[in-house]
C-alpha cells in the first residue's frame, strides 16, 4: 500500500517536487493502508464483527460458539451489553448443553467451559441455569484427577481438562489431583496430546491441545512445567507465522490452531513468536478494503467471510487481544461495540473503549481445524454423541479443531462438534485486542491511525491521525502538499474501485 501511494504522489506534478523541499520543514507522512491497519485496533473490530452476528444474544443455538464469543468479547474491554445478553442465552439454556443426550449424562467439556464463562462474567456458577456446575465436575472427578464424561462413551480429552482446571482457577480452588494429571499427559517432548490416555510410547501432540494446557498449567503456577511446551510449540511454528492443527509443516496453517498457540507463547512470555502468529492472524482479517459487513471478521485460512468464519474469528480474538483465558474479566468491560472507521485519517475508530494487548488462542485441538468441516468448537469434547448443528456447528464444521468430545461433541473434541459427529462447536478461547485505549500489549498505540491503536508505540500527534502529523509550512508548500494529497486519494479511489471485495 505504501507503495501504491508514493505511485499516487507523484500523480499531480513532478515539477511540485522542488517545493516540498524546504529547509526545516517536516513533511507529513502521507501513507495510510486500507486493510487491517486501517481497522484500529484488529482485536476489537473483531470482536464488533463478531457480535454482530448474534441474534438475542446467540448464533443459531450454538452452546460452545456462544461462549466463544463472549470470551473473546470480554477480552476487548467492549460489547459489555452483547456479552451480557449472550450470556444470559447460555445460563438459560444451560441444561441442554450440560445435559446434552439426555438427563443422566453430563458433558465434562461443555459443563467446564459454562462454568468459566460464568465465572468470567461474575456469574455464579454453582448456580448457573439452575445447576450446580462446580458441584457437577466434581462428581465427574476420578481419583485419578481426570474430569470424564457421563456417558456410555467416556470422550473427555485435553480440552476438557485444561477447560475444567482453568474454570477451578477462576472460582478459586483448583483440586491438586486435577493439576497433576494434565501435566502427567505432557509427551517427552513437551507438547500435550489431545487424548488423555497417558501413553507415552504413543503421544502425539498438536498445537491446539498444547495452546490449551500451557495455559492451564501457567494460570495455576506451573510455568516451569510448561517450558518445555513452549519449546515445542515454538518448533512447530511455521515460517509465515502460523500453526497447522497437528504441527507438521506440510499441512497448511490455519487461524484456529494458531490462535490457542499464540495465547499459550504470550501468556508464556515468548513474544517473539507470539508476534509472528499475531502478524499471520492479521493477514487472514477482513480489512476496510471489503464491504462495510465484513470488516474485522478473520477467515479460517483466508481473508474471506464464509461458513467457517465467526468460529475462527471468535477463537482468535483473545489471541489477538494478547489475553489468555485465564486472564479475563467482564467486570469492567464497556457496554459498546468498538465503531469500525475507516475512513483515511480517521484517527483510532473511537479509541477508547477498551483495554488489552494483541496476542491470543485458537480453536480446539480436534478435527475440525482440518478446514472446520467435521468438528464442533475447537475446544474439547461436549459429549460422545449428538451435536448441535447437523454435521458439526456451522456451515462446514464446528470449531476449527474438533469438538467437545474427542469426535463430536461443541468442538471440545478431536474430530467433531458438540457430539460425536457435528455440534455447537466449542471453541475455547476468544478475545482480542482491547478497543484503543493506550498500550494495549504487543500492539500499543498507533501512530498510524490516528488515536491508540495495536499498530504502533506512540499516539499521534495531536490526538489525530495522519493529517496530523506534519508541520505547518509556507502557503505555497501547503498548495502544493494539497495538490498532492488530492492526487494521491483520487489515486487510491480509483484502485479501490478495481478491487474485489472480500
Amino acid at each position: 500500500m505504501r507503495t501504491t501511494l508514493r505511485r499516487a504522489a507523484l500523480l499531480p506534478s513532478a515539477l511540485l517536487l522542488a517545493a516540498l523541499v524546504v529547509p526545516g520543514t517536516a513533511q507529513a507522512d502521507t501513507s495510510t493502508d486500507t486493510g487491517t491497519a486501517s481497522l484500529g485496533s484488529p482485536a476489537a473490530a473483531a470482536a464488533t464483527w463478531a457480535g454482530a452476528q448474534l441474534t438475542d444474544g446467540n448464533y443459531r443455538g450454538d452452546h460452545g460458539l456462544n461462549a466463544d464469543i463472549v470470551m473473546g468479547l470480554v477480552s476487548t474491554g467492549t460489547n459489555g451489553t452483547i456479552a451480557g445478553q449472550a450470556t444470559d442465552w447460555l445460563e438459560a439454556n444451560a441444561g441442554s448443553y450440560v445435559h446434552r443426550g439426555g438427563a443422566e449424562r453430563l458433558n465434562a467439556g461443555g459443563t467446564a467451559k459454562l462454568a468459566l464463562v460464568a465465572a468470567v462474567q461474575d456469574r455464579d456458577p454453582s448456580d448457573f441455569g439452575g445447576l450446580d456446575l462446580t458441584g457437577l465436575l466434581l462428581g465427574q472427578l476420578q481419583e485419578s484427577g481426570r474430569f470424564s464424561d457421563k456417558a456410555p462413551s467416556d470422550l473427555s480429552n485435553q480440552f476438557t481438562q485444561s477447560l475444567a482446571v482453568l474454570a477451578f482457577n477462576e472460582i478459586g480452588e483448583v483440586p491438586d489431583n486435577a493439576v497433576d494429571f494434565l501435566a502427567s499427559t505432557q509427551c517427552p517432548n513437551g507438547g500435550f496430546p489431545l487424548s488423555l490416555a497417558r501413553n507415552p510410547d504413543r503421544c502425539n501432540p498438536d498445537p491446539d491441545s498444547t495452546g490449551m494446557a500451557v495455559q492451564a498449567m501457567i494460570a495455576v503456577g506451573r510455568g516451569a512445567d510448561a517450558a518445555k511446551s513452549l519449546d515445542w510449540l515454538a518448533g512447530a511454528q511455521q515460517s509465515g507465522g502460523g500453526f497447522s492443527y497437528n504441527g507438521s509443516a506440510s499441512v497448511g496453517a490455519n487461524s484456529n490452531s494458531t490462535a490457542l498457540a499464540v495465547q499459550a507463547l504470550a501468556a508464556g512470555g515468548r513474544e517473539k513468536e507470539a508476534q509472528l502468529g499475531i502478524d499471520y492472524l492479521r493477514s487472514l482479517q477482513v480489512g476496510c478494503d471489503a464491504e462495510p459487513g465484513h470488516r474485522g471478521a478473520v477467515g479460517y485460512d483466508e481473508a474471506s467471510v464464509d461458513g467457517m468464519t465467526l468460529r475462527a474469528t471468535a477463537q482468535v480474538i483473545p489471541a489477538l487481544a494478547g489475553k489468555a483465558l485465564f486472564e479475563l474479566d467482564g467486570k469492567s468491560v464497556s457496554p459498546e461495540p468498538y465503531a469500525i472507521d475507516c475512513t483515511p485519517g480517521g484517527g483510532d475508530n473511537g479509541g477508547s473503549t477498551g483495554g488489552g494487548s494483541d496476542t491470543g488462542g485458537d480453536s480446539g485441538s480436534g478435527g475440525g481445524d482440518n478446514g472446520g468441516s467435521t468438528g464442533g468448537d475447537s475446544t474439547g469434547g461436549d459429549d460422545a454423541n449428538g451435536g448441535g448443528d447437523t454435521t458439526g456447528g456451522d456451515t462446514t464444521g464446528g470449531d476449527s479443531t474438533g469438538g467437545d468430545d474427542s469426535t463430536g461433541g461443541d468442538g471440545d473434541a478431536t474430530t467433531g462438534g458438540d457430539d460425536s459427529t457435528g455440534g455447537d462447536g466449542d471453541a475455547t478461547t476468544g478475545g482480542t485486542d482491547a478497543t484503543g485505549g493506550g498500550n494495549g500489549g504487543l500492539g500499543g498505540t498507533s501512530g498510524l491511525t490516528g488515536g491508540t491503536g495495536d499498530l504502533g508505540n506512540d499516539p499521534a500527534p495531536n490526538g489525530g491521525g495522519l493529517a496530523n502529523t506534519g508541520t505547518s509550512a509556507l502557503s505555497l508548500l501547503a498548495a502544493a502538499v494539497g495538490l498532492l494529497i488530492a492526487g494521491a486519494l483520487a489515486y487510491v479511489v480509483t484502485m479501490r474501485r478495481r478491487r474485489t471485495t472480500v
